[in-house]
């Protein structure tokens, strides 16, 4: 059965394609060069192994501005100074932007994070509360005391360990470091002592969330690709993953919200944000909601990758 609809919706694109082909067969847009497209999947045939270096190889046939077409999104290509300078300086407004996917939709809870929101009135207000109240220079020097504490930590583990000449695991000891700055500064948690977060456990959690947003989806290049996500599982996957990490973030959403639980003299993120939240008033059009708070949390856990 699952083979009939995977044939028939082939068959559907098959036919859109065409329809679309002949559409455009006339424009005259002035596009920038790129490889010959397939039907249906583009240029998704020209990628072979490493997608940067593909891309370099391309670019040194077609030129520092290049167009290819992944399924049925169009994507233009950018390989030296000078362009990069005009797309990320001339014309900022029109490509500051990141591509919408369907893996970071649901991680971001709808772009509600800094990170992934779209341009606009709710990525201002999300920029102005980080650079004024969460990653401000005071801000900073306040946790300036935890990141010297885990420094040490970690300068002490790596002297022992030379001292009985034992093997060290520099890619954990570095996640740990990382991961434990960021427990504390961002979530107000002791990796170490932590009741609720697991060191190991968080580990893997944001190994799986990387692979699964490097992963290829259907649903991001073609019309109705999430037919084949969830055939081929990577919906169910990504609905686990988020499932879990939204399991995480009400965990530290709810040790926050605890009656009783004293504010430290260096409140930490989500402390912040939470205040802010319970004062906001009813004048201007952004609120400040949980899934903001979460969606934050989120691009705290994506640092920890």
């Amino acid at each position: 059965m699952s083979i009939l609809i995977y044939f028939l919706w082939l068959l559907l694109l098959f036919f859109v394609t065409i329809t679309f082909t002949k559409k455009f067969q006339t424009s005259k847009i002035n596009l920038p060069p790129g490889p010959q497209k397939l039907p249906i999947i583009g240029n998704l045939h020209n990628l072979d192994g490493l997608l940067h270096i593909c891309l370099q190889k391309l670019s040194k046939t077609y030129g520092p501005v290049m167009k290819l077409q992944f399924g049925f999104v169009p994507i233009v290509i950018i390989s030296s100074n000078k362009a990069a300078e005009e797309v990320l300086k001339t014309h900022d407004l029109d490509c500051c932007s990141r591509p919408e996917t369907i893996a970071t939709k649901k991680i971001s809870y709808n772009f509600k994070d800094i990170g992934f929101a779209p341009y606009g009135e709710e990525w201002r207000a999300l920029r102005k509360l980080a650079v004024i109240e969460l990653f401000s220079l005071k801000k900073l020097n306040s946790f300036r005391y935890i990141r010297e504490e885990e420094n040490d930590l970690l300068v002490k583990k790596l002297s022992e360990a030379s001292q009985k000449q034992s093997p060290v695991n520099l890619k954990k000891a570095l996640f740990t470091l990382v991961a434990s700055i960021i427990c504390r500064l961002a979530f107000g948690q002791n990796l170490h002592e932590s009741e609720f977060i697991d060191e190991d456990g968080m580990e893997e959690l944001a190994s799986r969330s990387e692979k699964l947003q490097a992963k290829f989806a259907f649903s991001n290049f073609f019309p109705g690709g999430w037919i084949i996500d969830r055939i081929t599982g990577q919906s169910k996957s990504l609905e686990g993953l988020f499932s879990e990490l939204d399991a995480f973030f009400n965990q530290v959403l709810d040790d926050h919200l605890k009656p009783g639980r004293s504010v430290l003299e260096s409140p930490d993120v989500v402390d912040v944000m939470i205040d802010m939240m319970n004062k906001q008033g009813g004048e201007g059009s952004f609120k400040l909601t949980t899934d903001h708070i979460k969606g934050i949390i989120s691009l705290y856990h994506y640092h920890i990758l």
